[in-house]
């Protein structure tokens, strides 16, 4: 059974890697589904520092697309549809300009880039936007062209849509919403644009799963996670892991 398991896993991670990373889909996915946001970010930065870096973004992507699409299931009544059409419409475009640009980005610069956007979503201010049509089509464009790179760009999309809702579930189905189209769309563009994708199938199906096993479990915590000490925390393990990749990626620009 165990060889099974290892003639479908990647050879380039390491088995402990492998099961570091099953863990924290379900750890980060709990995070998310208890607080509105931070999972996918704080799996980014793990991902980001065990995985070869042109495979983190197209990985990464599709684990976050089953993660999100399992918690809009149990909030499948609180989305905002108007919202998401707009915004999908948007991110289309901008899926698209960036996909051609993602695929021939050097590592040193994805670690790098990976780094800075860890290091802003946990401590700076991201800009707001009205919620006209206008303005939730260019964050769909804005945001799914960065996404191409980074992967994790909820945050931004979280601080446009948290004023428009009076109920916590609202804003945490729509954003479920948006993640789920806007990471199915990036991870087709990285399929065509030649991602090997079966090489990484079982990882991401075990991440996946476990994923959704952290949604349910940080449902029952929704109304109840002190937030503010969660938060703090949060931000200090993104610093250290940021950091990181500041340093890798920084080291070999100068050894290029």
């Amino acid at each position: 059974m165990w060889d099974w398991i290892l003639q479908w896993l990647p050879e380039s991670l390491a088995p402990w890697a492998v099961w570091l990373l099953v863990v924290c889909s379900y750890f980060t996915s709990a995070l998310t589904a208890a607080l509105g946001l931070g999972g996918g970010v704080a799996l980014l930065a793990v991902m980001a520092n065990v995985v070869p870096p042109l495979a983190i973004v197209p990985v990464h992507t599709v684990v976050q697309f089953g993660s999100n699409f399992g918690r809009l299931l149990t909030l499948l009544g609180f989305a905002d549809w108007r919202i998401l059409l707009w915004f999908s419409l948007g991110g289309l475009v901008g899926a698209l300009a960036g996909g051609h640009l993602a695929v021939n980005v050097a590592p040193a610069f994805i670690q790098v880039a990976l780094g800075a956007f860890i290091l802003y979503s946990a401590w700076l201010p991201i800009f707001k936007l009205s919620s006209g049509r206008r303005s939730m089509a260019l964050l769909g464009a804005g945001t799914s062209f960065l996404g191409m790179f980074v992967s994790g760009t909820a945050p931004f999309v979280y601080v446009v849509l948290k004023d428009l809702f009076t109920d916590r579930r609202g804003i945490m189905a729509t954003l479920a919403a948006i993640n789920t189209v806007q990471q199915s769309v990036r991870a087709v563009i990285f399929g065509l644009l030649g991602f090997a994708f079966v090489e990484w199938w079982l990882l991401i199906a075990l991440m996946i799963a476990t994923g959704f096993l952290g949604t349910l479990t940080g449902r029952l915590f929704v109304d109840r996670a002190p937030a503010a000490l969660a938060q703090r925390l949060l931000q200090i393990v993104l610093t250290v892991l940021a950091l990181r990749l500041l340093y890798v990626g920084v080291a070999q620009l100068v050894q290029s």
